[in-house]
């Protein structure tokens, strides 16, 4: 097996990088460190580039094989960039069991320009073969400025690309021919169409070597593709415009959420739950108001059930056949079981709501209230829903949106820079994410709830007593009674009528499978 190199950094969701052709891993350093503070970046080296082995076949087979062979368990998502990109693109086809989502910078599934597809022209990459056997260090310089040769600092740019390349011999002769003739005859256009992991794809508006108007083209070949563009970036964005990259992934790649510290904070708050859920009471019937109940019959599934309210209005309300209750805390469902009694019907189910433990095509019903903002990452969870859903089958579900706890955000906000609030989809971002699963039919609708509190820390306290006080990306040190008594300052200067507000914005759902 060939030795390829590989260096991790940070901790999180996992994003692989993968590098474009004559280059090694070490192009990534200064960005792969700014993703790193939200994410374990693992960075490779192609096989004959950098520090990693030769193969005798530098093929897409054998380069795909080389680095699934080379990862940790698990489901990652692959960014790879340009000739990356179709290496990731690759491994998705060949292996989905290692992919949960693909991030395509500067790439393109058909490299090169035809009648129908934007690309770049063939006879430039012919010239860069040819060149290759006369002159091989001018034609890796040659590549190298038509990268960056259109932004304004070009100059500067140029430095850091060769910096980067020189710093290890160039690939041999035979690893960059493969790699242009990768670039020159893959077609993964197919491939592309039929992924069911959620794409992101990155393009420059100044690329010389992936033209901006494949964009379009990806879009009409495969809708469910998320579509970036960075204004007056050419093909090399990370280095470019970094940040406006970093905001991109961080939309489509969620930071990992402490699922163990979310299970243990609703284990705890089973007992407390029911006395301060006045709220989730109060959206779980308008959510189930909005639906003909007594239609949903066959089988239905209480995603998230926390004690039981949802799930006991179905029980008095929906013609249903069996009835599962499921919850990521066992705790939770006791309690529910403990209301609903031991029915043939029902069954209760701990799961999360990210691994659902259903056979395909299984459920006519699916509803949850409040509990999928707790998911990292809605996109491969709407898919799973669609997946367990019989055609035509229904969701219908309550989240919380981004102007929750508003008031909140901005009193800490004076106080220091860390998250101490969850940030949430919004409307536009949920239903994207819905039309991207296949649901049709689909009703999204956002309604502004404001709840009153003698106090801020009564507040607190309830947040806690409904386990909802877990907060991603946030400071990892405790919070000190200082600090803490600044944010009730703040805070306090937003009280009405001796109470102060707190937003809560529920976006609530319809769709059909």
């Amino acid at each position: 097996m060939v030795k390829i190199y590989q260096h991790s950094i940070g901790q999180g969701s996992t994003i692989v990088l993968v590098h474009g052709w004559a280059m090694h891993s070490g192009i990534w350093q200064a960005f792969a460190e700014q993703l790193a503070k939200r994410y374990q970046v693992i960075c490779f080296d192609l096989p004959g580039h950098g520090q990693s082995e030769a193969l005798d076949d530098f093929s897409l087979a054998e380069i795909s094989e080389a680095l699934v062979t080379s990862v940790p368990e698990g489901k990652f998502c692959w960014l790879g960039w340009s000739l990356g990109a179709t290496i990731v693109l690759d491994i998705a086809q060949r292996y989905p069991d290692k992919v949960s989502a693909l991030v395509l910078l500067a790439g393109n599934p058909l490299f090169t320009q035809t009648d129908e597809w934007s690309g770049l022209q063939l006879n430039l990459l012919e010239a860069f073969a040819a060149q290759l056997q006369a002159d091989c260090q001018a034609t890796l310089l040659r590549f190298l400025s038509l990268q960056v040769n259109q932004l304004p600092d070009f100059k500067v740019l140029l430095k850091q690309l060769k910096v980067a390349v020189l710093e290890y011999p160039a690939p041999d002769k035979n690893t960059l021919q493969g790699g242009l003739d990768i670039l020159k005859t893959t077609d993964l256009r197919v491939a592309l169409a039929e992924t069911i992991v959620p794409v992101s794809v990155i393009l420059g508006t100044r690329d010389t070597l992936v033209p901006v108007l494949v964009g379009q083209q990806i879009k009409a070949l495969a809708p469910n593709v998320e579509l970036n563009i960075i204004d007056k970036a050419g093909h090399v964005p990370f280095l470019s415009h970094p940040q406006e990259l970093l905001e991109i992934i961080s939309r489509f790649v969620p930071v990992r959420l402490d699922k163990r510290g979310i299970k243990q904070s609703f284990v705890k708050a089973a007992n407390t739950y029911d006395g301060v859920a006045k709220l989730q009471r109060q959206v779980g019937r308008e959510l189930l108001g909005s639906v003909d109940i007594k239609q949903c019959n066959g089988v239905l599934v209480d995603l998230g059930c926390g004690t039981g309210f949802l799930t006991s209005e179905l029980v008095g309300a929906a013609n249903y056949k069996h009835l599962i209750a499921v919850d990521i805390a066992d705790a939770m469902l006791k309690t529910t079981q403990r209301k609903l009694g031991s029915k043939d019907t029902i069954n209760y189910v701990c799961a999360d709501a990210e691994f659902l433990p259903f056979v395909s095509a299984s459920v006519d019903h699916l509803f949850s209230n409040l509990a999928l903002q707790w998911c990292q990452n809605l996109t491969a969870v709407l898919l799973d829903i669609k997946r367990v859903l019989k055609p035509e089958g229904q969701l219908v579900f309550s989240t919380f949106g981004p102007k929750t706890l508003q008031e909140l955000k901005a009193a800490w906000a004076t106080v220091d820079n860390y998250n101490h609030v969850n940030k949430f989809y919004s409307a536009a971002q949920i239903q994207q994410f819905l039309e991207g699963a296949g649901f049709k039919d689909i009703q999204c609708v956002s309604q502004l709830h404001v709840s009153y509190y003698p106090a801020v820390r009564s507040l607190m306290q309830e947040l806690k007593g409904l386990g909802a006080q877990q907060v991603t990306d946030r400071n990892k040190s405790l919070t000190s009674k200082t600090t803490m008594q600044k944010m009730y300052m703040a805070y306090e200067s937003l009280r009405i009528s001796e109470q102060i507000p707190a937003t809560f914005e529920v976006i609530s759902v319809i769709a059909k499978a």
